[in-house]
């Protein structure tokens, strides 16, 4: 069914409101698209919208769409988010399957190395990627990151409005410290934001790290995602406890943080070889 005006009206404002927060291109665009197909699909004004729409939405989804767990998971997501943002509450007691656990994409030590060695000439690139790499910042943290945020004589940056409008302290290295020493030494202010420390959007660091993978030479797809990922893996292989890795990431359950105890095969090898019974 094709949207009402005030339907359009109101997802033009939901999309102005995601870009405003900084959400990825990505989430801006799979939200928006289950939005608009909701809309479409209950055929009534907001205010009518009752927890049975949903439900029978949900169930269109799966019976009528044949869409995954993990398709009809970020549907309740965004469901849930839009909700929210208006003020409803037609998502309460609505059963959402659980999303599909998978495990995550990273690059190994010399993989990294190699990522950060391409981006040397460039004092904004090597800044970002030190932070990518050694912070674990999703990439709207980073793109939201003011001069300001940054501590460098104590190795601390602060994070603003991360996953759950929470703030948070990141550590960071020596190396990522004399990046963004280097950075903020040649950097200019921005002309619509001029606090900003980078001026860039998700899409544009999505780009560049893409762009600095390959001229690593490295062909697998790369996202900052993958660099977070990346640090997890490292860090809980070098022995760091798992509390302190999910409090550099900012997750809010250790139960987030515990799927990188499952992807690191070669530390598992080792550690099997060693432990093994002998039978």
């Amino acid at each position: 069914m094709a949207l009402s005006q005030s339907d359009e009206e109101l997802l033009h404002a939901f999309r102005v409101r995601m870009e405003g927060e900084e959400k990825s291109r990505c989430t801006v665009k799979q939200y928006s698209f289950f939005i608009e197909h909701f809309l479409g699909f209950v055929g009534k004004p907001l205010p009518e919208i009752t927890r049975a729409d949903v439900e029978r939405y949900r169930e269109h989804l799966v019976l009528d769409k044949k869409y995954t767990k993990s398709s009809v998971y970020l549907a309740m997501r965004a469901l849930s988010y839009f909700f929210h943002t208006q003020g409803l509450r037609g998502m309460e007691g609505v059963e959402v399957p659980r999303r599909a656990a998978k495990l995550p994409n990273f690059l190994n030590e010399d993989e990294t190395h190699r990522l950060l060695e391409s981006s040397k000439s460039d004092p904004r690139m090597a800044a970002i990627l030190h932070l990518l790499c050694y912070g674990g910042l999703r990439v709207g943290e980073l793109c939201r990151l003011e001069v300001d945020d940054l501590d460098l004589d104590r190795a601390l940056v602060k994070v603003r409005r991360g996953k759950g409008d929470k703030d948070r302290i990141v550590v960071i290295d020596e190396s990522t410290v004399a990046a963004l020493r280097n950075w903020v030494g040649v950097r200019k202010p921005f002309s619509v934001r001029p606090e900003s420390l980078f001026g860039l959007g998700s899409e544009w660091v999505e780009k560049l790290v893409r762009k600095a993978a390959r001229d690593a030479g490295i062909t697998r797809k790369v996202t900052p995602h993958t660099l977070r990922h990346t640090l997890a893996t490292t860090l809980l292989r070098h022995g760091l406890d798992i509390r302190f890795i999910q409090k550099q990431l900012g997750h809010a359950s250790v139960a987030t943080t515990e799927i990188y105890t499952h992807v690191d095969t070669e530390a598992l090898q080792e550690a099997y070889k060693a432990a093994k019974p002998k039978y």
